[in-house]
This record gives C-alpha cells, sequence and structure tokens, in this order.
C-alpha cells in the first residue's frame, strides 16, 4: 500500500515542505480511511501540518482561479530558498468542481490530465496543464517522459521533419509521436521561459519566434492540415510562413489572433492588465473577449486593451519589438511599466514607489547591458534613486 511506503520524517517537514509532498497533498485531495489514520497518529510537525492543511482548505474555499493559484504557489516557494537549486516540476490542475468548490490537483507528472478530451484542443489544454517549475533554467516539455532543461540565456530550439534540435540535444520526432500514440496524450511542446531568460523557437512549418522572459508557450511539434495554432501567455515576436491553406492563430487567454503570413508582436501575459498586438508587416484579424466584432490591423497599428477598454492606434513598430534585438525603447512610458518589463527581463524583484511609480520616459535603454547600468541610466532620464538588497532592487522618487 502507498501509506506503507511513508517513511518521511514529518517531524521535520516545514508549510512549504508538506505543500510539496505528493502523499501530503493526495491525502488531502482525496483522502481516505487509511490517510486520515495516517495523519492522525503518524508523528508530525503539527504546526506546519495545520498551516499547509488551511492553505488547500483555503484555495478550495475561495474558488481560486488557476492564476491565482499560479502566484500563490510562486509565493510559497519564493519562501523556502533553500529549494531553488533543484529542478522539480509540478502542474496545477484546475476546474474539477465538486458542489460550490474546486478541487486543486497537484502531480509531478509533466502532462497530466492526458485521458481528458479537452486536452486535444490547445487552449484547454493550455488552461489545464500550468508548469510551476522551481528552477531557474528554460523549460521544455515535449512529451509524457521528456523534459529539457536549457540553462543557457538565450537558446534556440529548431523543429524539422525529422528531428527537435535544442541546443547541443537532438531528439527523434518519430520517438516523441510514438510515446504520445502510446501514452494517449495531447500533441503539445510547452516551452516555460523564466524571467531572465529568452529563446528563439524555429517551427517545422518555417514560423519563427522569439519568446520573451516570464513567458510560456504551448505548440504541438507538427501542425494540422487545415491550421496552425499556438498559445501564448507572455510575450513573442513571430514572423510566421505564408500557407494559405492553413491559417495561423496566436490564441492567448482573451484573444485570437489570426494571420496567413505576417510580423507581429503579441504581449499578454496573464499577470499584466494590459495587453498588445503590434503589427510590423501583412495583415491580422483580431478577436478578443471584450470586442463586438473583429479587428483588422494593418502595418504600423497597435491593438491594446487595458482592462475593458480597447484601443487601435499608430505606433513606431521599432519600440515594441527592439527587445528581440537586447534594446528597450522608451516612448512616454510609465516607470513601474519599465520596471515590470526590466523585472522580468533581468529576473530580478524591483520595487518602486507610487510616486515615482507614474514618471514618464523617453529614451533608449541597452538591455546587454547590466540591471544596476539600466538602472543608472534611468536615474538621468526621471528624478529617482535605487537601492539593492538581497537581491532586490527598490526604486524610489528623488526630489
Amino acid at each position: 500500500m502507498e501509506i506503507e511506503k511513508q517513511n518521511k520524517n514529518y517531524r521535520d517537514f516545514t508549510f512549504e515542505d508538506f505543500l510539496q509532498d505528493d502523499f501530503f497533498i493526495k491525502s488531502m485531495l482525496r483522502p481516505t480511511e487509511e490517510s486520515e489514520s495516517f495523519w492522525r497518529e503518524y508523528p508530525k510537525n503539527t504546526r506546519e501540518y495545520d498551516k499547509a492543511v488551511k492553505c488547500i482548505q483555503d484555495l478550495n474555499e475561495d474558488l481560486l482561479d488557476e492564476h491565482d493559484v499560479y502566484k500563490v504557489w510562486h509565493l510559497i516557494q519564493a519562501s523556502n530558498h533553500r529549494r531553488r537549486t533543484k529542478a522539480r516540476p509540478f502542474y496545477l490542475i484546475m476546474g474539477l468542481a465538486v458542489a460550490a468548490s474546486i478541487a486543486l490537483l497537484l502531480y509531478f507528472n509533466p502532462f497530466v490530465g492526458k485521458n481528458n478530451n479537452d486536452n486535444r484542443n490547445i487552449r484547454s489544454f493550455a488552461h489545464n496543464n500550468i508548469p510551476i517549475i522551481e528552477t531557474t533554467e528554460t523549460q521544455l516539455f515535449i512529451s509524457n517522459n521528456k523534459i529539457i532543461s536549457v540553462p543557457e540565456k538565450e537558446s534556440v530550439i529548431r523543429y524539422d521533419s525529422a528531428s527537435i534540435k535544442v541546443s547541443s540535444k537532438v531528439i527523434s520526432q518519430e520517438t516523441v509521436e510514438q510515446e504520445i500514440s502510446r501514452d494517449n496524450i495531447a500533441d503539445f511542446n510547452q516551452l516555460v521561459i523564466p524571467k531572465g531568460k529568452r529563446s528563439f523557437v524555429s517551427l517545422e512549418d518555417g514560423t519563427q519566434i522569439w519568446v520573451n522572459s516570464g513567458t510560456r508557450l504551448v505548440y504541438p511539434s507538427r501542425f494540422a492540415s487545415d491550421k496552425r495554432e499556438i498559445f501564448v501567455d507572455g510575450e513573442i515576436y513571430i514572423d510566421v510562413k505564408p500557407d494559405h491553406d492553413r491559417p495561423f492563430i496566436v490564441q492567448t487567454r482573451d484573444m485570437d489572433v489570426q494571420v496567413l503570413g505576417t510580423r507581429f508582436n503579441v504581449q499578454a501575459y496573464h499577470a499584466d492588465g494590459q495587453k498588445r498586438v503590434v503589427l510590423q508587416s501583412g495583415s491580422v484579424r483580431i478577436s478578443s473577449a471584450i470586442s463586438k466584432g473583429e479587428i483588422i490591423l494593418q502595418p504600423s497599428q497597435m491593438y491594446e486593451v487595458i482592462g475593458a477598454n480597447e484601443t487601435v492606434k499608430p505606433v513606431n513598430v521599432n519600440n515594441y519589438t527592439s527587445w528581440t534585438d537586447g534594446m528597450y525603447i522608451c516612448d512616454s512610458e510609465r516607470l513601474d511599466f519599465i520596471l515590470n518589463r526590466l523585472s522580468r527581463y533581468y529576473g530580478k524583484e524591483i520595487t518602486v514607489d507610487k510616486r515615482a511609480a507614474g514618471l514618464k520616459c523617453n529614451g533608449k535603454l541597452d538591455l546587454k547591458e547590466s540591471l544596476n547600468d539600466v538602472l543608472n541610466i534611468l536615474q538621468y532620464i526621471v528624478p529617482i534613486e535605487y537601492t539593492r538588497e538581497n537581491e532586490i532592487y527598490s526604486v524610489t522618487y528623488k526630489p
């Protein structure tokens, strides 16, 4: 029996240890008489155990959506610095409603819910399979068994008809497809870029994607015969290979961007209230959760959503795509927005006080420089100063 295998010293477990223990999670969410008896009688750190139980109960009672749980989990992980060198993947699957509560399931398998037919749809797959990864390395989830960690700051991933090339690693497409067929799992790859890292992806149809920091990209290793779909939570710049028989659709949580062949930037971090599509060439058709109809975007136009408001306006495209060349061009941009982007790009926590947050900035920042150097430049542009303590940067207004 599973319980007979539990020989861990739960007396030494912290709150975070319990929330990263698969047996604890399973016994809380799927209790049995045996598991309840085990937790009543087995010696444990009662104070930390009770806190972990309360956390699971609160998540269920408060009906948190998967993004809220995502943030809570990161707060839990951030408080446990000693585990940061271990690469231990978790998945949160939300959506199993029982009466008025939601069951939160945590798995160690990289592709969970594999018997769920909804996972054949890319948006449903992305919604149901959110990786929570305790690592600073780029992670590529290829199938049920393959997770590739990429330590490089700038990774390159290339797909062709025969293989997947990730830095120096080469994986046979045939091997991956055999595993997918055998295990009946959805044929989607997930690329997870942590803060401070970026990636370039060349898909099997010739489409090229530049993936910014803090982004999750979901895509098939091979596209269908009638359409090409990817899902983005974060920011990408994409050069779509023309194929009139297979329209290309970029999906986010709140909108779809459909093209035949074009270049554009999508900024759609779920954590941000601001979403943008900036078109460089060609044309795109946008449908979103708040649009009354489809919006056709022309070159040098930006579609922007802030809260419940959407706008289309002309822009300098280079201001929004320069990050792919390691530059950040600010054109009357709020300082808090700039610092949020810098925090993702460099993988460092940056706080800003209210008075400094609303300052508007104009200029060019060289992202190939260190974060200290970039913040020094910002001090010349706007009246601010910054301090650094325990890898946290604090920016304040300087009268």
